[in-house]
């Protein structure tokens, strides 16, 4: 019985280990994809504040999952995949700088 509750326990620990794992794998694949570069920097703070420093000097800071994927959706729409210099978001738009220069503000 107590091997039983032993290794039901073990499982347990090893499924709450890899879901949290597979959040942060979630936010470096991204960051890489945002930065088009090299990662210097990927943090996650107590508060779920995600960082991101990218080699190319470009910084990131986000403070939800879903800002997470609206970043990528505007990496693909408007900069064709070639990464974000800069990024940040208002109560109604969406102002980023894609790696070639373009200067864009989008609406919510």
């Amino acid at each position: 019985m107590e091997k039983s509750i032993l290794l039901s326990l073990g499982i347990c620990t090893l499924l709450l280990g890899c879901s949290s794992a597979s959040q942060q794998d979630h936010y470096r694949e991204a960051s890489f994809e945002l930065c088009n570069t090299e990662v210097d920097i990927y943090s996650v703070s107590d508060d779920g504040r995600v960082r991101i420093k990218c080699s190319d000097g470009s910084k990131f800071a986000l403070t939800q999952e879903d800002t997470l994927e609206t970043m990528r959706d505007i990496n693909i729409d408007y900069c064709d995949g070639e990464g974000l210099g800069k990024f940040s978001e208002s109560s109604r738009y969406y102002s980023f700088k894609c790696k070639s220069g373009t200067l864009l503000s989008i609406s919510k």
